[in-house]
């Protein structure tokens, strides 16, 4: 993929020194967070309810104490349910997904105050960041006792005549947030990031457009397809299926998913530029000089 070649280009055509420039590696630990047609009107109750376990790994360099580029893997899951909304029609609705997102990313960063681990340097180092990425996400539910995955089942119609085909389980997405740095040592340092991700895609979570009417899409695509597509009459704890017209409206087709990864993360700097370490305690860092 493109984000996976722009990282290899990051690691190895980038390799030259220059004054102020720190090269770090970091890991972290965290939550992503699914934003999108599942989610709960309340905004505390989706950063609780959608989100899951995430890991960090990531290069960074650091140019003339001010700009950084980072390359980055993040393993994250991500989850929406009807149910937990406040809304009567989102809870008859009754759709719910869960999935695993594996994203590789390269994205620039600023330092408001700059960033310098050299005593006189400063202990708080904020910055904004932008960039690209590029995941892979798998939409799955729990249907009757068992797990489910619902991309190959085509619940909006998806590969029927007329209906285009299957999504596709990868995409990219815009990066954008900003973080902090704490500073440690003149090696160590602790991060606090949180970074949205504007999606290209509309199927994070398996529901973008239109129904399909039950009889048409069980026909087409299977029974399982019909069950999953329109799960109303689960919520009402009825056997006969709801005969909903063909077009009346699932998802809201017009606004991408979203997805934010929240980190706090461990960064160690493997090279200052000049060559130099220095691991002598007694060198301090001061406050950021406005």
């Amino acid at each position: 993929t493109l984000a996976i070649r722009l990282i290899f280009l990051f690691i190895f055509i980038i390799p030259f020194k220059i004054d102020g420039q720190y090269t770090e590696f970091g890991f972290g630990g965290g939550v992503s967070t699914y934003w999108g047609d599942l989610n709960n009107p309340s905004l505390s109750s989706n950063l609780v309810k959608n989100s899951g376990a995430a890991l960090q790994l990531h290069l960074r360099k650091i140019f003339k104490n001010r700009i950084g580029v980072r390359a980055s893997f993040v393993y994250g899951h991500i989850k929406g349910d009807d149910s937990n909304s406040d809304l009567d029609w989102q809870k008859e609705r009754n759709l719910s997904f869960k999935s695993v997102l594996t994203e590789f990313a390269l994205m620039g960063e600023y330092y408001l105050f700059g960033f310098d681990t050299e005593p006189g340097g400063t202990v708080f180092a904020p910055y904004l960041t932008a960039g690209i990425s590029g995941f892979r996400f798998d939409p799955k539910t729990i249907y009757r006792g068992n797990e489910v995955r619902l991309q190959p089942l085509g619940t909006e119609g998806q590969s029927m005549s007329g209906f285009g085909n299957k999504y596709s389980l990868f995409s990219g997405a815009l990066c954008f947030g900003g973080g902090a740095k704490f500073i440690i040592s003149e090696s160590v340092n602790i991060g606090l990031e949180v970074v949205m991700r504007r999606t290209f895609t509309d199927y994070l979570d398996d529901v973008s457009k239109s129904y399909v009417n039950y009889d048409d899409l069980s026909a087409g695509n299977g029974t399982l397809a019909a069950n999953l597509g329109n799960r109303t009459g689960e919520y009402f704890g009825q056997t006969d299926p709801v005969q909903l017209p063909t077009g009346a409206q699932r998802g809201g087709a017009f606004i991408k998913d979203y997805y934010i990864v929240s980190m706090i993360t461990v960064n160690m700097i493997i090279d200052s530029g000049t060559g130099r370490r220095k691991y002598n305690n007694s060198n301090k860092v001061v406050c950021p000089k406005f």
